[in-house]
């Protein structure tokens, strides 16, 4: 039998608990099937995690790593390449996202509500992705790509439809393929924040990109 290191098994638990809580949820999983899901000992998830919630507070972490890293900032000292950066973010999340189905169930329904402390981890995740995004929007407009706008405004209009996305796929109700996701959320970025006499241009510069 091969022996893991801790960080393996660690590792390997907090799997089997991601493919429990896709199967059952939050609420409706139990230890008991995150251990059959790793095929290994009650008394082993016990050497690695106390309880349901502490290994679930490690999967929201994990979660925070992942989106951060894949969402990066905009150069905007090069504007012929902030179109395909700007796609690229979107590209990086959405994948991300929906390669993780699990992902998405947890933040729109299984985390929701869970506690005080908890809602607050959750708005202060979405407080500094709202803030990402509103200081892409005023760079922009230091530039002058970004329409005059109220980017606090602008910032929930995109985030929460990318939500609805994203949720919406997970619970079935419409499922294209990947590449039309991306495309479509990326014009919605587009129209929604470029200047209208400059959105043709941009976007030829993605084109060429």
């Amino acid at each position: 039998m091969v022996r893991l290191t801790k960080e393996e098994r660690r590792k390997q638990l907090i799997e089997a608990a991601l493919r429990a809580l896709g199967k059952k949820g939050y609420h409706d999983t139990q230890i008991s099937d995150i251990i059959a899901e790793a095929g290994v000992a009650r008394g082993t998830f016990y050497l690695h995690f106390q309880s349901k919630r502490e290994i679930f507070d490690e999967i929201i972490s994990k979660i925070f790593v992942e989106v951060d890293e894949v969402v990066r900032p905009i150069n905007k000292e090069d504007i012929t390449r902030i179109p395909q950066e700007i796609l690229g973010n979107i590209e990086r999340a959405v994948t991300l996202l929906l390669e993780n189905p699990t992902y998405i169930k947890i933040f729109f329904s299984d985390a929701v509500g869970l506690d005080a402390e908890f809602d607050q981890r959750l708005r202060k995740f979405y407080t500094q992705l709202l803030k990402a995004i509103q200081g892409g929007l005023r760079n922009g407009q230091e530039m002058g790509i970004i329409r005059d706008v109220d980017v606090e405004i602008l910032s929930l209009c995109l985030l929460g439809s990318l939500k609805e996305i994203l949720y919406q796929y997970v619970l079935g109700t419409h499922k294209p393929p990947l590449k039309q996701i991306i495309q479509e959320v990326y014009r919605i970025v587009l129209h929604a924040t470029i200047r209208p006499d400059l959105v043709d241009q941009i976007d030829e510069l993605r084109k060429k990109a």
